[in-house]
């Protein structure tokens, strides 16, 4: 895969290892041992205290690739095992949760808690405008001359930052805030990272920015994957760029996905030709009623920016269905067509029915079957023609 970082790979790893469990059905059984196996004993850990520690994070980061959050923990003795049966039990009677990202308290543990340090630039000078003007009174002044402020009752205004005429005083950001287009992410009391559902847009930038990894998307790798033991129909619809993301080719790729168990693979860019056909002839109406422009609907993010932070805009969205929307309808128009297809050629097949059936009624049949088989072949070819 494609990595930009080592928290990716670190993330991948942890995946790849629990669901090999899983296929060998020993996910509840093993995953106790998972910790220490990925973090043996004498094991170094750079940015960890110690092995202890770097095995408790392991522990945590498992809980959301099982479609859990720190939520879910009510005790701290609770085992691993216990969450993996938990989510299992989940994919099979319940429904995944309902929020889609999580920080995992104990990785958040190493960025800076007030965001201004004064540097050894500082000069001393007589003016001391850090000082006068902080609302809090937490810049203070060594005998040396020297400003440097007291954290505790700092709030990180950036007042003082503003008024050294040396740039002495610096800004030490913390990444996921810094990178958050919304202010959705802040610390709580106790100094870890707290996402806040009424702003957050699930965009994403908090999670790829983290140092740390200790943010997360809440995986529902174990209930796909739990619909496809089961013999379920399971498409899986992809982005074109899923290509970028491996050094091989568009075969063995979608070829993998089928060895995995999905029955289909549907490119989003097939559902991406009817949003713009369709959302162009909206536009086209939307401006002959007078109306001056219309946004886009195809991005989850924009429409959840819409609905939280700028309502106004909401008359000036467009209401046709994204990418994904209508390449889920595509996929299960095909799986409907191939369903309906199998029924009516299992009574051509049967001579019973061919005896008894009036004329009309088995070249009925036969037609319907074969404008089942002229859908699937003309959907198919779309497919095909996407991935040229």
């Amino acid at each position: 895969m494609a990595f930009t970082s080592n928290i990716m790979i670190v993330r991948h790893r942890l995946l790849k290892e629990l669901v090999k469990l899983w296929n060998n059905n020993e996910l509840v059984d093993k995953i106790d041992r998972l910790p220490i196996e990925l973090s043996p004993k004498r094991s170094k850990h750079a940015g960890r205290c110690c092995v202890h520690k770097e095995r408790a994070v392991w522990k945590y980061k498992s809980l959301p690739l099982l479609g859990l959050d720190m939520e879910d923990e009510t005790d701290e003795l609770t085992p691993l095992s216990e969450y993996a049966a938990r989510a299992l039990d989940r994919a099979e009677n319940g429904k995944p949760k309902d929020n889609i990202m999580c920080v995992i308290d104990e990785a958040c543990s190493a960025c800076v808690q007030i965001n201004y340090e004064i540097t050894n630039l500082c000069r001393g000078c007589t003016a001391r405008s850090c000082q006068v003007n902080c609302p809090k009174k937490a810049v203070h002044v060594k005998e040396s001359g020297q400003a440097w402020i007291d954290h505790d009752a700092c709030i990180s205004c950036g007042i003082c930052h503003k008024s050294c005429p040396y740039h002495a005083i610096v800004y030490i950001p913390v990444p996921c805030e810094e990178a958050c287009p919304v202010k959705a992410i802040s610390k709580d009391e106790k100094g870890i990272e707290h996402i806040d559902e009424s702003k957050c847009i699930y965009c994403g930038k908090c999670l790829n920015a983290c140092p740390f990894g200790a943010i997360f998307e809440i995986s529902q790798v174990f209930d796909v994957l739990h619909r496809i033991r089961k013999g379920e129909q399971v498409v899986a619809i992809v982005a074109p760029s899923i290509l970028g993301q491996f050094k091989t080719t568009i075969e063995q790729v979608y070829g993998a996905l089928k060895q995995v168990g999905f029955t289909d693979v549907i490119e989003v860019a097939q559902g991406a030709m009817d949003t713009v056909s369709n959302e162009a002839h909206e536009l086209i109406e939307k401006l002959e009623e007078g109306q001056k422009f219309m946004t886009t609907s195809c991005c989850p993010s924009y429409i959840e920016l819409v609905n939280k932070h700028i309502p106004a805009m909401k008359p000036y969205v467009s209401g046709t269905g994204s990418p994904m929307y209508y390449a889920a309808r595509i996929a299960k128009e095909k799986a409907n067509a191939e369903k309906q297809l199998a029924g009516i050629e299992n009574k051509l097949k049967n001579e019973g029915f061919l005896a008894k059936a009036p004329e009309a009624v088995v070249n009925g049949a036969r037609a319907d079957a074969e404008k089942l088989r002229a859908l699937i072949e003309k959907l198919d070819a779309s497919a095909a023609a996407m991935k040229k």
